[in-house]
């Protein structure tokens, strides 16, 4: 998986390769990594210098070294806790508005409708399809939160995207978006309008219409920031 380590300093290096088979795809969150000793053959160095490497890994969040017959060095789950009060904190303290943050949403996430049109998968395209119909099931059963539902089928969208980056920079506002659809405390006419939108986008998905699903996401998100826009600067005060 790894190759050798023959410059600079060499934990730096054993880190870069890391960090590029996570970001690739290659390791995934719960993988795990070969112990010590293997890591530190296939990089060509000492066990220390892989032990700091991995403690430098563990500090970024990347990794979780678990101790016992069972342990090892796992990888972890993204963590967007720290944006995600980094966000918090801008707006309070006025360095950043919420519409501001809406704007940047709609431009990441039409495009990555643009992009899922053009490779979403079948299984994808399941995964939109189930999340549609779980919200409509909720609101017919009379619960108008139609919030987790949402998240699900724009995580699927996204997914369906196949790039890495957006995906990850769609993850960290989905985090901070659930907070906004909490206190927006969703009514029936909305929750109605998301599950319209959201069948519209994945009828364009399915027909590989890129257009049409950029177009959709681009008004379905504006009706999202007028909503965001009654509220203001208050939704996000101590």
């Amino acid at each position: 998986m790894f190759q050798r380590v023959r410059i600079g300093r060499v934990s730096e290096e054993v880190v870069r390769q890391v960090q590029e088979a996570i970001f690739s795809g290659t390791l995934g969150p719960g993988d795990r990594l070969p112990p010590e000793r293997e890591l530190a053959e296939q990089f060509g160095l000492s066990r220390m210098s892989v032990r700091d490497a991995l403690r430098t890994l563990e500090s970024c969040g990347l990794v979780e070294i678990k101790v016992g017959s069972t342990g090892g060095a796992f990888i972890r789950e993204p963590n967007f806790d720290p944006f995600r009060e980094t966000l918090a904190s801008m707006l309070r303290s006025k360095k950043a508005n919420i519409l501001e943050l809406a704007e940047t949403r709609k431009i990441v996430e039409t495009a990555i409708a643009g992009l899922a049109a053009q490779r979403a998968s079948k299984e994808d395209l399941r995964e939109m399809r189930e999340a549609v119909e779980a919200a409509r099931q909720a609101l017919e059963s009379g619960d108008p939160n139609y919030g987790p539902h949402s998240v699900r089928f724009h995580a699927a969208l996204t997914n369906a995207a196949k790039n890495h980056v957006l995906n990850l920079t769609a993850r960290s506002f989905r985090a901070f978006f659930s907070d906004v659809l909490e206190k927006l405390l969703p009514t029936t006419d909305m929750a109605e309008r998301a599950i319209a939108d959201h069948w519209e986008l994945y009828k364009a998905v399915e027909a590989h219409n890129a257009d049409r699903a950029r177009d959709l996401m681009a008004q379905h998100l504006a009706y999202f920031e007028k909503k965001v826009k009654k509220l203001g600067d208050n939704l996000f005060k101590a």
